[in-house]
């Protein structure tokens, strides 16, 4: 028997039907809400319907399947087990305490309760189980998305209707979360979850744009496996190589759903073989978990790193959320933000990454609009392309600035400056320098006008992990004391050091080159002037805020150390030696002026960038997102600052203030879960399809 023939009840009953002429079972009928739906669907299947559950029809049948809106599956199974084997449509109920009652009262009854995770079924799945299982070890990650278009919309809870992924990673790595962490954007929810062995997976479910999304994607450290249960194909790329399987079966999920659950009712099944009461269970657990963190308080958000990306992080974030920025040094914008050349870039500087050029100009508004008044214009700044030994010829440097429409005239300056014997071309543009002392006022302004945020000078973060709920606490440290810190989202803005978080925490690690720079500053006896010799190893003189002191960076002799870790960390106990004569001596090669160079100090810093991209030299601004509202972010130009902090309040605005669910929730142990009263709230509300259980066939309760 069918009790329930809605949207995908349809489906059950043709499959039923199908099965009832092949002699399969005997289908005894299926019970609808309404007499008009009755008749309609009496007539296009030829099956009895009824509009009501007599019991005397329960105490005939061997089993039943209910297909009903899930916030009757409770009050249904209940009454069904009563008499009769059960399989329903997931999820089993609509909150842990029901789903027990139904596990226990199966056990009771010695019933078999199946749950319909019918993606278990599905081929790709069974695919996937054959292809996972010659894996050496757990893939350290999985993405996912099981999102419908935003106007087929059903109102339930994203994480409740869409929990089919939850089911398949149960069933292909035998594994149970230890921390669930949601964020609600719209009507979609993003799911984090941490499985034992540090493997991840981060699902997008619900309903959002246009299309139809079924993909899985499997992260191992030498391939991926993505899986599009759209086109039902499983694409293993491994060494730049993509190998497609074509997955076809003539058998669909639901028909070999409905008939194991016939042989189970029939003994032929061994019964760890299916979904039961125990599963459904575990796999609801996780959709409830699966929900925004419900707080009256605004969200804590925690910053690591007091340089320019993360001040500005924290500037853009205080108008709704509570944010504590937690900097080692004793004041801010103290390591590459301070060790730099100053340059405002415009992108004459990265002639092989138009990806770079694209990042700086698209940033240049954003960055312009709060720290106009540090920049300083009106001075010449000239870029030569050497003669020998360049990376990019005259031609294709000009080239380059005209395909991104940067301005410039072709002009030498004063030969004491740059020697014209070492160019072939030179051009002169009026790309302009930040003051850097007046870049850090207008930052500590910005950070003290903003009461929700507190800045920790002194605060050292030296460890972190997630807690089940998808909090994430900090262990700080601070005047010799150790404090554990909870924040719902983490923005890591720690740049050299941009490994150590994730080591803590678990996620996988970037891919990066770390150099150890030396920076002179050096008093010339000249106006404002810039000079940059492209584009291999050459050099550049950058004036700063201050009349006749400029920066000195050598491309190859600046470099003290240049390393790839394995473990993507800086090393520890380094000894600097500094390099500053072969600097100068190298320089003024190319810049006969440094002969009148008085040498300041040398300043030292790491720097990290992505690996592997000597070849562009590219340097975007990164953002990871490694789910649990954990960010981690690459800063590449100090111009993109804001842009990316812009970026990422967007992107955490959009998960705190849109409300995710119609499903009523409230909060235990701090998740959110349907309230438990939800069956009865629910059944006083009948809603449509909902038919009547009777003990009376003649009386409708």
């Amino acid at each position: 028997m069918l009790v329930g023939v809605g949207r995908f009840g349809r489906h059950h009953l043709r499959v039923l039907k199908m099965l009832a002429d092949q002699g399969q079972i005997i289908l005894e009928g299926a019970v609808v809400k309404t007499p008009e739906k009755q008749a309609r669907i009496a007539n296009e299947f030829q099956v009895p319907v009824f509009t009501e559950i007599p019991i005397a029809l329960l105490q005939k049948v061997d089993g039943v399947v209910v297909a009903t809106p899930m916030d009757t599956h409770f009050s249904i199974v209940n009454t069904c087990l009563e008499y009769a084997n059960v399989l329903v449509e997931k999820p089993l109920a609509m909150n842990t305490a029901d789903a027990k009652l139904l596990e226990s009262k199966a056990r009771q009854r010695n019933r078999v309760l199946m749950v319909a995770h019918t993606y278990r079924f599905h081929p790709m799945v069974e695919k996937l189980q054959s292809l996972l299982g010659t894996e050496d070890g757990l893939p350290y990650r999985i993405e996912g998305q099981f999102v419908n278009p935003a106007n087929t919309d059903s109102n339930e809870n994203p994480s409740l209707d869409h929990l089919h992924f939850f089911d398949v990673i149960d069933f292909l790595f035998k594994k149970t979360p230890l921390s669930v962490h949601c964020n609600a954007s719209g009507r979609a929810h993003t799911v984090s979850l941490r499985y034992p062995e540090n493997m991840d997976a981060i699902l997008k479910l619900g309903w959002n744009g246009d299309a139809k999304k079924r993909t899985l994607e499997f992260f191992y450290r030498d391939k991926s496996i993505r899986c599009d249960f759209i086109q039902n194909t499983i694409d293993v790329i491994c060494g730049g190589e993509n190998r497609r399987i074509e997955v076809n079966s003539t058998v669909e999920p639901l028909e070999k759903e409905l008939r194991l659950y016939i042989q189970l009712l029939q003994g032929n099944a061994a019964p760890e073989h299916y979904p039961d009461a125990v599963v459904g269970s575990r796999i609801l657990d996780v959709a409830l978990k699966a929900q925004p963190l419900q707080t009256e308080h605004k969200p804590r958000v925690a910053i690591i790193g007091g340089g320019i990306f993360g001040a500005n992080c924290a500037i853009k974030l205080a108008a709704f959320c509570d944010v504590t920025m937690f900097e080692r040094n004793n004041d801010i914008l103290g390591e590459a933000s301070f060790v730099n050349q100053y340059r405002h870039h415009w992108g004459y500087h990265y002639p092989r990454s138009a990806e770079t050029v694209r990042d700086i100009q698209r940033a240049m508004e954003s960055f312009e609009s709060l720290y106009q008044s540090a920049i300083v214009r009106n001075f010449p700044t000239y870029y030569g392309v050497a003669k020998d030994g360049s990376k990019v010829s005259a031609e294709d440097y000009v080239r380059f600035c005209r395909e991104h429409n940067l301005p410039f005239t072709l002009e030498y300056p004063d030969p004491r400056y740059l020697d014209p014997n070492q160019v072939s071309v030179c051009l002169k543009t009026m790309e302009p320098i930040y003051d850097y002392t007046r870049l850090k006022s207008l930052v500590h302004s910005y950070l003290t006008q903003e009461k929700n945020i507190h800045i920790e000078l002194g605060s050292n973060v030296i460890g972190g992990q997630l807690l089940a709920d998808g909090r994430k606490e900090l262990l700080v440290q601070s005047n010799g004391n150790s404090s554990a810190r909870t924040f719902d989202f983490i923005i890591n803005a720690t740049y050299a050091n941009h490994n150590t978080f994730p080591d803590w925490f678990g996620f996988p690690k970037k891919e990066v080159r770390i150099d150890l720079v030396e920076a002179l500053i050096v008093r010339l006896p000249i106006p404002h002037i810039s000079l940059a010799v492209m584009d291999g190893p050459f050099t550049n003189l950058v004036p700063t805020g201050e009349n006749g002191v400029f920066t000195l960076v050598h491309i190859k002799e600046s470099i003290l150390k240049r390393f790839v870790p394995s473990d993507g960390l800086v090393p520890p106990g380094l000894q600097v030696s500094s390099n500053a004569k072969k600097i100068v001596e190298k320089s003024k090669e190319w810049f006969p002026i440094l002969e009148q160079a008085e040498l300041l100090e040398s300043r030292y810093v790491f720097r990290c960038v992505n690996a592997n991209r000597e070849h562009d030299d590219a340097r975007p601004s990164d953002i990871t997102r490694h789910g649990f509202g954990c960010f981690s972010i690459l800063g590449g130009k100090i111009l993109n600052s804001v842009r990316v902090a812009q970026e990422l309040a967007e992107e955490i605005r959009g998960y705190t203030s849109t409300p995710s669910a119609a499903t009523p929730v409230a909060l235990v142990n701090g998740f959110a879960q349907p309230s438990a009263d939800l069956n009865v709230r629910r059944s006083l509300m009948d809603p449509p399809d909902r038919p009547q259980i009777v003990e009376d066939p003649q009386a409708i309760r």
